[in-house]
C-alpha cells in the first residue's frame, strides 16, 4: 500500500514537471511574436485595431477584444498618448 502511494505521488510530480517544462517555450514564442505600438495623440484603439483586423482577415471587434484583454484595458478600452500597447500575432 505504501509503495503504491509513493509511486502515485512520484507519477503526479513527474507529470506536473513535464507540464512545467513545456510552458516556458510558449511564453518565449509569444514574446517573439509580440509587437509594441506606442499610442499617438488622437489615436483610438479602433485606429490601432483596423490594420491588424484587415491583415488577419478578422472582425475588428475581435481584435479590439484581444487588445483589451492582452493589455488589461478597462471596459471602455481607454488609452492615452505614449501608452505601450502589446500586439500579439
Amino acid at each position: 500500500m505504501k509503495k503504491t502511494k509513493v509511486m502515485m505521488i512520484m507519477a503526479a510530480l513527474l507529470l506536473g514537471f513535464g507540464f512545467y517544462i513545456g510552458h516556458p517555450d510558449e511564453a518565449v514564442q509569444a514574446q517573439n511574436d509580440a509587437q509594441i505600438h506606442i499610442v499617438q495623440q488622437g489615436e483610438s484603439l479602433w485606429d490601432i485595431a483596423r490594420p491588424i483586423a484587415d491583415e488577419r482577415g478578422e472582425d475588428i471587434r475581435e481584435v479590439i477584444f484581444d487588445l483589451q484583454v492582452n493589455n488589461d484595458l478597462d471596459e471602455n478600452c481607454s488609452i492615452r498618448p505614449g501608452q505601450r500597447i502589446v500586439i500579439n500575432f
